[in-house]
Parts: structure tokens; C-alpha cells; sequence
């Protein structure tokens, strides 16, 4: 009788269907900031020359250096700033510096959405973040936002 049970309910375990998580986004953290990509535009990821490169089906590139990446995971909601299409990238953030790549306004949140810090920036310029306390921030410059914890 034991037997028959046993055998009953693994083949009643073994019947039962698994869902998969449903995962819409690939959430890659590097040096403080946080970026999310919708999964269906990923065309791939590659790994080579000291780098994690993220290509999309627009055929934009993502490139994340592996000194400076600190986790990708897969998720089911956007954990951070949403990678846009058309994003181009005019911002970085390391070492608590920001580098601009571009010409603009350049805004700084806190995680309130009140606006801390405000510039027109230039090409090349760079912006330390040694002044503001602890915390999250989002930084805006034209179309590309970017999440910064410091």
C-alpha cells in the first residue's frame, strides 16, 4: 500500500507543469548605475575583450566593461532606467565622476524627483558627485537617463 502511494504521488509530481518566470528584461548593474533592456529587443550578448556587449535588433550597442560590471539578471519588471531605442550614449558614471559625451542640460534628481543639480554641459565635460550625500540619483540629459547610486 506504501509502495502504491509513493508510486501514485510521484507520478502525480512528475505530471505537474512548471512555468518558467516570466522574464521581460535583462538588468545589467556597472559601477553604481543600473541599466534595464526589454528582452525582446535583444538580439545578443557577447563577452570578449574585456567587455560585455548587449546588441539589440535596431542594431544598438551596449557596451559594459567587465571591470566595471557588478551583476546582470534577468527580470520581470524594469529595476532601473529603461534603455530607450533611440537612446544615445551621452552619459556615463564612474568613481563618483560623471562623464558627458555630449552637448546639453544635464539634470540631477534625487530619489525624491527633487532636482538637486543643474548644468549646461559640453563635450567631454566632467561632473563630480563628491557633493551630494549618499543616496540614489537619476541623471537626465536630453533623451538619456541614467540610474546612479553613490
Amino acid at each position: 500500500m506504501k509502495k502504491a502511494f509513493i508510486l501514485a504521488a510521484a507520478a502525480l509530481l512528475g505530471a505537474t507543469p512548471v512555468a518558467a518566470d516570466n522574464y521581460n528584461y535583462l538588468t545589467v548593474t556597472c559601477t553604481g548605475a543600473e541599466q534595464s533592456i526589454s528582452l525582446p529587443t535583444i538580439q545578443k550578448i557577447t563577452f570578449g575583450n574585456g567587455n560585455a556587449v548587449v546588441t539589440t535588433t535596431d542594431k544598438q550597442t551596449f557596451t559594459y566593461p567587465l571591470a566595471e560590471l557588478q551583476k546582470m539578471s534577468f527580470t520581470a519588471t524594469a529595476t532601473a532606467i529603461e534603455a530607450l531605442p533611440t537612446q544615445e550614449k551621452d552619459l556615463a558614471y564612474r568613481d563618483g565622476t560623471l562623464t558627458v559625451s555630449g552637448n546639453g542640460m544635464l539634470h540631477i534628481y534625487n530619489a525624491s524627483g527633487a532636482l538637486v543639480q543643474m548644468a549646461k554641459v559640453e563635450k567631454g565635460a566632467r561632473i563630480s558627485l563628491d557633493t551630494l550625500p549618499r543616496g540614489v540619483y537619476i541623471v537626465n540629459m536630453g533623451q538619456q537617463t541614467i540610474k546612479v547610486s553613490k
